[in-house]
């Protein structure tokens, strides 16, 4: 089965909550699985797991990852293979919330910690920590700012990231909560784009010969691969539709210099893996481990751009 991904500030902020394995995993074989529904989905990732080696390495880890390949059986596959192998520790980015909740189960049970990085996971799976953001957090921070910029009149078309997945669900909401506290603006479009270029690409080719200048104020997208979107609609003379984005890549911090961009949220990924491989660490010591470490995201426009490095 193929699945296809408050405030401003620039200081990162993990919020504590305290849970503990029932009891500690063996710390003598030093190693640590990781298990990436994709790693190749976008530079976000690639950034994601370089950092987690990185910061592995530095605690005297020996570290695996494994690419799901968007496939299922793949990954919880994956994941039994670290529980024979007898892992120190097991950190999981799944497709959607519910795929991997057998295997997680039978780590948990052989007593390895799990901890799920970035891609929100099932109740059902008892993980002993999830490292990442606010989902409904950051599309509600970027469609608050487009109510604001647009007096609250206008319409508006979303791309969604890969549906199902934890990112796109909370990201969705957030914007539609936002969105929907404005009754002068219309959602016309809201399609997958699956995190891709081209796809992004070819949403707006549509949508600019669908609607023209004047019928489509303002576009989203769960990711920064919206940058190519909105410099396509500039070579167009588009100039008038406003795009926000998700994550904060040197080409996007470029794009809202330039005026191409309107505002992206910085997620960084190497905190979030550093976050994730420390979580792992403490659990593997037998330590107090917070059941969730959410980082801080700040929004990004023409404002602070010069302030905020990029986060990759």
């Amino acid at each position: 089965m193929k699945l296809t991904r408050r405030m401003f500030g620039i200081a990162s902020i993990a919020i504590a909550i305290s849970g503990t394995l029932s009891a500690p995993a063996s710390a003598e074989n030093k190693k640590i699985g990781v298990m990436i529904y994709n790693v190749g989905v976008d530079p976000w990732m690639n950034v994601g797991v370089k950092a987690m080696e990185e910061n592995a390495k530095k605690l005297g880890y020996d570290i695996t990852v494994v690419d799901g390949h968007n496939d299922v059986a793949q990954m919880n596959a994956a994941i039994e293979q670290f529980v024979i192998q007898g892992v120190s520790a097991i950190i999981v980015a799944p497709a959607d919330p519910d795929s991997l909740v057998g295997s997680v189960l039978k780590a948990t049970d052989a007593k390895i910690p799990v901890v799920s990085y970035s891609m929100g996971i099932s109740e059902e799976a008892p993980i002993t920590s999830f490292v990442g953001s606010d989902e409904e957090f950051i599309g509600r921070l970027h469609a608050e700012q487009a109510v604001k910029m647009l007096d609250g009149k206008g319409n508006v078309a979303i791309m969604t990231g890969i549906l199902g997945t934890a990112p796109q669900i909370g990201r969705g909401k957030g914007e539609h909560d936002a969105l929907n506290g404005a009754p002068g603006i219309k959602i016309v479009e809201e399609q997958a784009n699956d995190w891709a270029a081209d796809k992004t690409v070819a949403l707006i080719q549509d949508w600019l010969s669908k609607y023209p200048k004047g019928e489509l104020n303002a576009v989203f997208a769960h990711g920064p691969e919206l940058v190519a979107a909105a410099e396509y609609a500039k070579a167009q003379g588009r100039d008038e539709v406003m795009f926000f984005a998700v994550d904060y890549p040197e080409d996007a911090r470029r794009a809202i210099k330039e005026g191409t961009l309107t505002a992206t949220v910085s997620q960084s990924p190497a905190l979030l893996s550093k976050l994730a491989v420390e979580a792992a660490d403490k659990a593997i010591r037998g330590e107090k481990v917070e059941s969730k470490i959410i980082i801080q995201n700040t929004l990004i426009t023409k404002d602070n751009v010069e302030q905020v490095p990029a986060d990759y």
